[in-house]
């Protein structure tokens, strides 16, 4: 079902105007996802890290690995994650990809800061560009209901990169049908 739903379609810019203006907002924006989803409902979002493994360049997908310069031999890091909020309730369900000697301190699977406030208080220039956004399943893998996602890389100032691909529940992010 990813980018397609009854009713719902882009525009040449990309755009679903048949979605809420906050979830087009959100799909579209390049700025910090975490600062927007806590903007939307209203609450601080913590991160709990469910996997984080090392895992084969090979493995990935080859656009991945061009957007994250990494090379054949490189070992990079999968994060699989979710945002919550202070009740537990999961707002998005994340797919990290980052090179862990790029990264260091990403690689703390501990910390619950989620990535855009830690960048911030890095004081990192970022830059985030959008590859892909639009609706897939909630769960994510799942045949469940429609929901929102976005995968971009953010690229910061010291040159490392970090791939992203956010589902967002739609118990949160609002989509037609749901």
């Amino acid at each position: 079902m990813e980018n397609s739903a009854p009713g719902i379609h882009r525009t040449a810019r990309g755009t679903f105007m048949e979605l809420p203006p906050q979830t087009r907002m959100l799909l579209e924006s390049e700025g910090s996802t975490t600062i927007l989803l806590e903007s939307l409902i209203a609450c601080r979002l913590t991160v709990r890290v469910d996997s984080q493994l090392p895992v084969d360049a090979g493995s990935l997908d080859r656009r991945i690995r061009d957007e994250l310069g990494l090379s054949p031999h490189a070992k990079p890091v999968l994060r699989r994650s979710a945002l919550l909020t202070p009740a537990g309730d999961v707002v998005s369900s994340n797919r990290v990809v980052f090179d862990g000697t790029a990264v260091p301190w990403l690689a703390d699977s501990q910390d619950s800061t989620p990535l855009g406030r830690e960048l911030r208080a890095r004081n990192s220039m970022q830059h985030r560009v959008i590859l892909d956004n639009g609706l897939a399943s909630w769960p994510p893998g799942g045949a469940g209901t429609p929901c929102a996602f976005k995968e971009y890389i953010i690229n910061c100032s010291d040159g490392s990169r970090i791939h992203l691909h956010e589902t967002f529940s739609p118990h949160f992010v609002p989509v037609p049908g749901r």
